[in-house]
């Protein structure tokens, strides 16, 4: 039977009054590191930066080498080491003065995945994150924040400027439905958004209850100036910026077309389709191409998979100056595309053998072998009217050495791993006890009984011992969680500081025992926590 959820439940412990467990439901899973070569490429690669003051309108120096960071943070995530010391000074340079995402909603938000899709990993590193200190945490929600309610905002059927668009700070220049390069960053905020909050319901609580004048105050109180700046833009003297009150109502009841938060499979569908919506060519005009440019240098003939679906569209698509074929732009789209699926499932968004999955993989099979096999042989491109030739360029500054592995070494034998057929109904749910009766068999309770089921039971830590009066008390352990087990089954630990908006935080992981498990919080926040503990697939 497939185990495609991490079945959780939840407490609060506050000095010693906690209340009953609830059960929440979310996805996980594990992945190989990248090669290590694609791992020392990332590693040599510069780090990248954030402001208004690069050229080019994408707000970064990254704007074509982008994508070490992500390269990094996942192969931490699947515990090669070699990477943690880089990835951890990439994160604490994208933190310091002036260096953080604009966070525009617009045309930058591509690049900026390379920040935020960074965070979405690392937070569920443990290794990583629990070496990442409170304030800069804070620096992190509040980055996170900013690009998932800019993206949100310019993505929104409630933004009250679809008929002229427009970003946080009065840019012209995007539009919710133009090229994958726009889409993929776009959309993928508010996707990357989500997943880093917790999921649907905790992203549409900070959406639904943006305050835009408290969130300024908090990026001015955190000297993050580059998304102070953006969001501040109305008050400023931008004139074409949305006021606080038109971001704060676009925010609201966030749906893109049909799809709402709770239907982010909706939204990453509506992405992989447009990004990989072309049938498998050699080239413009059946691979004559224009002038000499938009088709493939060699190899035509031995094009693999050609006339099947799953092609990236920029390879056939359009702009102002006519007809487009450009390996450039395709992997602008491919790029993000690979970061967008990578926090989806690291966050535990992805249930692999499903019906967008299985639709997303058979694209991207197609759409990444064309995409190698079309640098291999190169490409000519042909964009705005006229024909580029970017072979040296991209070999040289597109970071494909560290970006392209993340798909041959990561994702692409994930997706190939063998998965067992879905249960017949994974929520079924007989003696109504809240946890599902898939759960309850791994866990060896009985499914038919409301009195055995997944809860937890905590033991309040006990009382701090006595200390002379102006001396500080030693900190000392916290409450000790203990729930249902089984041998061969892995829990995870998360635990909140519920104050404002529940952030989850992993802090342990542990292998099942017999009968029962247990963890005490070694350090405990000084007021009061929400813990929930994970079952993993």
């Amino acid at each position: 039977m497939q185990r495609t959820k991490t079945h959780f439940l939840r407490a609060l412990v506050r000095i010693l009054v906690m209340v009953p467990a609830m059960a929440l439901a979310a996805q996980a899973a594990v992945l190989n590191s990248p090669s290590q070569p694609a791992v020392n490429a990332a590693v040599s690669a510069g780090l990248i930066s954030y402001g208004k003051g690069y050229s080019g309108g994408a707000y970064t120096n990254g704007s074509w080498s982008g994508g070490a960071s992500i390269t990094l943070a996942v192969a931490s995530h699947a515990g090669n080491t070699t990477a943690d010391a880089r990835l951890l000074q990439q994160i604490r340079h994208t933190l310091s003065l002036n260096n953080e995402p604009c966070a525009n909603g617009g045309y930058p938000a591509q690049h900026e995945l390379h920040a935020t899709g960074m965070f979405a990993i690392v937070k569920n590193t443990p290794r990583i994150w629990s070496q990442i200190t409170t304030p800069e945490k804070t620096k992190i929600d509040l980055i996170m924040k900013a690009s998932f309610v800019a993206c949100a905002f310019t993505t929104s059927n409630n933004n009250p400027y679809l008929a002229s668009q427009r970003t946080l700070d009065g840019d012209f220049n995007l539009n919710r439905d133009w090229n994958p390069n726009y889409r993929e960053g776009m959309l993928g905020g508010v996707l990357v958004g989500m997943t880093y909050f917790g999921g649907p319901t905790a992203g549409e609580a900070i959406l639904n209850s943006y305050n835009h004048a408290e969130f300024v105050a908090q990026l001015k109180a955190n000297n993050l100036n580059n998304a102070y700046a953006t969001f501040n833009s109305r008050a400023a003297g931008v004139a074409n910026a949305p006021s606080g009150t038109d971001i704060q109502n676009g925010v609201r009841n966030y749906k893109y077309y049909n799809s709402g938060l709770s239907d982010f499979n909706g939204i990453y569908t509506a992405l992989v389709n447009d990004t990989y919506g072309k049938n498998v060519n050699a080239g413009l005009n059946n691979g004559a191409g224009i002038n000499g440019g938009g088709k493939i240098v060699s190899g035509a003939d031995t094009l693999p998979n050609k006339g099947a679906a799953g092609m990236l569209k920029e390879f056939d698509s359009g702009d102002a100056g006519g007809a487009r074929s450009s390996l450039i732009y395709a992997y602008d789209g491919y790029r993000p595309h690979q970061t967008n699926q990578l926090v989806l499932i690291i966050g535990g968004f992805w249930q692999k053998g499903s019906t967008t999955a299985n639709n997303a993989v058979a694209k991207m099979k197609i759409g990444n072998t064309d995409l190698a096999y079309k640098i291999q042989k190169g490409y000519i491109d042909y964009s705005k009217g006229k024909v580029n030739d970017f072979r040296v360029l991209f070999r040289d500054n597109f970071g494909s050495a560290y970006v392209m592995p993340l798909w041959t070494d990561v994702l692409l034998p994930y997706h190939n791993a063998v998965t067992p057929p879905p249960d017949p109904d994974p929520t079924r749910d007989t003696d109504g006890d809240g946890t599902p009766d898939v759960v309850e068999t791994r866990l060896g309770l009985n499914p038919a009984s409301a009195n055995s089921r997944f809860s937890i039971t905590i033991t309040p830590a006990p009382p701090a011992a006595t200390v002379p009066e102006g001396a500080a008390a030693a900190p000392g352990p916290g409450p000790t969680l203990q729930w249902p087990s089984a041998a061969g089954l892995t829990f995870i630990v998360q635990r909140s500081s519920a104050a404002g908006t529940i952030v989850w935080e992993t802090i342990a992981t542990l292998p099942g025992t017999a009968t029962t498990a247990s963890w005490t919080d070694p350090a405990p926040p000084a007021d009061r926590a929400f813990y929930r503990v994970g079952l993993q697939p």
